[in-house]
């Protein structure tokens, strides 16, 4: 999934505008994914750039968090398969 569709894809899934998401992402390639730590820095830097709260934060967190576990999940069952979108 490149990064156009996974801005999307959260926008759609979360009401968030593009804008917004693309903000989302910027976080995530910012910071590191995987710990508690990083999941910390990852929301702070989310709630500080939109002006959002904790809550909707964590919420946006978790949306994107779910979004790439799925296109893992889905690599790994079909390594080699392409997706008919990309």
């Amino acid at each position: 999934m490149n990064k156009t569709k996974f801005i999307n894809k959260l926008s759609l899934l979360s009401g968030y505008d593009i804008e917004q998401c693309s903000i989302v992402n910027d976080s995530l390639e910012n910071h590191l994914i995987v710990g508690k730590k990083g999941q910390e820095k990852i929301i702070n830097d989310i709630e500080t750039r939109l002006g959002i709260d904790r809550e909707s934060a964590n919420k946006l967190y978790s949306i994107s968090i779910s979004i790439l576990n799925e296109e893992v999940k889905d690599r790994i069952k079909h390594p080699f398969k392409k997706k008919k979108s990309e």
